[in-house]
């Protein structure tokens, strides 16, 4: 093609794609590409660019570079593309949604945004919104990308739960809405209980920021209502209460929380036994001193 030339170039004059949104890891699969490379060679040539400094930016092969590099290869093929950043940040995503046989939804999410970037960026592009482009070139729902790209504003932590198939998409976008702090007091109680986020209850912590901050304890009691027991009863119950809230608001856990709890009622509970042990102590010596009166005055009301 008049826009690219294949040529061998020097392993250490090639540049990673800048902001590169795919992993690279040394896992099972990059073992067996490097079995296969050793074997074989570099079969599928790398695809880079020149970028804005005259340098080959790789667009994609980044896994096939770091096999290279750990072989120690001198050189390796390179398809060069001509194009600019913003074509190269589109060539970038669509290879590698092709080549990679899994893409996690973090890095889908990342490379959607970039694209859609690009694309809003290039003057000369299609008419349409810059999303509806995109999910046509890509031939998906331009709906699903959209909650893709939502996940790029995920604190790490609930990132990582996307990845790892433990929180669906659906929730995952919704939560995305929300503060970082609420979505960090979400994730401590996900470790906590393993309680989940529903999507009745995000929507009702999303109304609820649109309003004013939402605190720890109201999290837990909407996190608690979720399934209507009667565990989230009790959490009405304490986390409603000020004076609760007050002496509760230094416990970090459910499990320091009804610790404190419990060590309330049970000093209360020594507390009354000791007070009605008193009491009673203090009447048996009132009725002593009754009768003994009854008794210096010549009769004993207790006699009969």
């Amino acid at each position: 093609m008049e826009n690219e030339t294949i040529e061998q170039i020097p392993v250490e004059d090639l540049h990673v794609f800048r902001n590169h949104t795919f992993q690279v890891k040394d896992d099972e699969a990059m073992k067996a590409l490097m079995e296969s490379i050793r074997d074989k060679g570099i079969v599928l040539p790398l695809l880079a660019f020149t970028n804005e400094d005259g340098e080959p930016e790789l667009i994609s092969g980044h896994r096939r570079l770091w096999v290279a590099r750990e072989l120690r290869l001198e050189t390796v093929p390179v398809i060069m593309k001509k194009v600019d950043r913003s074509e190269a940040t589109l060539l970038m995503g669509i290879s590698n949604f092709m080549n990679r046989q899994k893409v996690l939804p973090s890095e889908r999410g990342f490379t959607y945004a970039a694209m859609l970037k690009a694309l809003k960026a290039d003057k000369n592009r299609e008419n349409g919104t810059a999303r509806d482009l995109l999910a046509k070139r890509l031939g998906e729902d331009a709906r699903q990308i959209s909650r893709f790209i939502r996940l790029t504003e995920l604190i790490p932590d609930l990132l990582k739960l996307v990845d790892s198939g433990k929180l669906g998409l659906r929730p995952a976008s919704e939560l995305s809405y929300l503060s970082a702090d609420t979505q960090a007091v979400i994730f401590q109680i996900y470790m906590e209980t393993g309680t989940k986020p529903e999507m009745m209850s995000i929507k009702r912590m999303r109304e609820i920021e649109e309003e004013r901050d939402l605190d720890a304890d109201e999290i837990r009691r909407l996190l608690a209502e979720q399934d209507g027991s009667k565990k989230a009863e009790e959490y009405k119950l304490v986390f409603y209460s000020p004076v609760l809230s007050a002496i509760l608001k230094n416990c970090h856990s459910i499990s320091e929380r009804e610790d404190r709890i419990i060590r309330g009622l049970k000093l209360l509970e020594e507390q009354e036994k000791e007070w009605r042990a008193k009491r009673e102590e203090e009447q048996r010596i009132r009725i002593e001193e009754i009768r003994k009166q009854n008794k210096e005055g010549g009769g004993d009301t207790y006699g009969g």
